[in-house]
């Protein structure tokens, strides 16, 4: 199955526009116009149900540890990114009732893309050989979960997420709501709505700053049963 809108294969890395290692040469990736055309906005409208669905980052990503080429010493971004789901029926203010809502067939999709947001960074290329950068689940499923003030809304957390190389990124969540028809050889799905994460650090082992304190989202999630690390004794790193 692939989406409308990037044509890249629900595999989530098989058509990915690579981009090249800095420290090796090559081309860049994908220009700003090609970035812009691509994507759509954080508010999306589904004609068939007369809704709007809107994504907000509740949780933005801080920094994180670089955990280079290997497949052990894996580091999630610090803190998980989570992001909701707020959808209105057309024309009115309050929120659809979220016990209606087919929460199944909704996924989000993240990728990454240079802090400008002009530049997808999923796949480095260096050639003969091309590497995932972004590691870890890049699908989530909705959770109807209440945050810390006991509102009830539809969150979407990424717990596992780790980059190879060091720099500057952001995230792009992508909404895709899946039909039946999705599930067909070659189908296509649209992408409902698109949101962007704030620009985050990856820092190389040496200078990493470490690990947060879970803030009191994550906690209170936790508590709700979603599976997502927990820290409450946090150390600073020792200055060398």
């Amino acid at each position: 199955m692939k989406y409308e809108h990037d044509e890249y294969d629900y595999s989530m890395n098989q058509q990915q526009t690579p981009y090249s290692n800095p420290h090796a040469g090559g081309n860049a990736g994908p220009s700003a116009a090609a970035a812009s055309s691509s994507s759509c906005g954080s508010i999306g409208y589904e004609e068939r149900e007369r809704r709007t669905y809107e994504l907000v980052v509740c949780q933005q990503p801080l920094h994180a540890r670089m955990c280079g080429f290997g497949e052990k010493d894996r580091r999630p971004i610090d803190p998980p990114p989570i992001v909701q789901l707020i959808v209105k029926q057309e024309g009115q203010e309050t929120w659809v009732d979220l016990q209606s809502l087919q929460t199944p067939f909704f996924v989000l999709h993240v990728t990454l893309w240079s802090a400008d947001r002009t530049q997808e960074r999923n796949i480095i290329s260096n050639p003969p050989k091309c590497t995932r950068v972004l590691m870890g689940s890049l699908v989530s499923s909705p959770s109807l979960l209440k945050n810390p003030q006991g509102e009830q809304g539809l969150y979407f957390a990424f717990p596992d997420l780790s980059i190879r190389t060091e720099g500057q990124y952001t995230l792009r969540f992508s909404l895709i709501k899946l039909i039946s028809s999705d599930f067909q050889p070659d189908a296509k799905s649209k992408i409902i709505a698109q949101v962007f994460s704030d620009p985050f650090t990856v820092y190389s082992a040496k200078k990493f700053p470490g690990m947060t304190e879970s803030t009191e989202l994550s906690k209170v999630f936790a508590k709700q049963g979603l599976k997502i690390p927990i820290r409450n004794d946090v150390r600073a790193k020792k200055a060398e």
